[in-house]
């Protein structure tokens, strides 16, 4: 599966890049290729109901002790997801997948 995605430039110079990455078949033997397939089902997959188009939104996925809060975009989930290759099989011993899609409320004016 290849996920198309739009690289950003961090300076801000407008510099907007067209990038894809071939998301490699991972085993479903152990826990860690159990949990990296569902982050690839919830994030990657087109049919699935994820909604991009909230800009402010924040992804909450937790694993084990720690929240990660990833921006809702899918250069940041693709950035993510290869990390989390690198990462050993006992990080994900006993994990099931959890993620969800947070809004931050509005702050409205004094």
């Amino acid at each position: 599966m290849i996920v198309h995605y739009v690289y950003q430039d961090p300076r801000g110079y407008g510099y907007n890049k067209k990038m894809k990455y071939k998301v490699p078949k991972i085993g479903t033997r152990t826990d860690k290729g159990k949990w990296l397939n569902a982050f690839i089902n919830w994030f990657f997959v087109p049919n699935k109901d994820h909604d991009y188009h909230w800009k402010t939104a924040k992804n909450k996925i937790n694993l084990k002790t720690t929240v990660f809060n990833i921006n809702n975009n899918k250069a940041a989930l693709v950035g993510f997801f290869k990390n989390l290759k690198k990462l050993k099989q006992h990080h994900f011993e006993g994990e099931v997948f959890n993620a969800v899609l947070w809004l931050p409320e509005k702050k409205e004016a004094a």
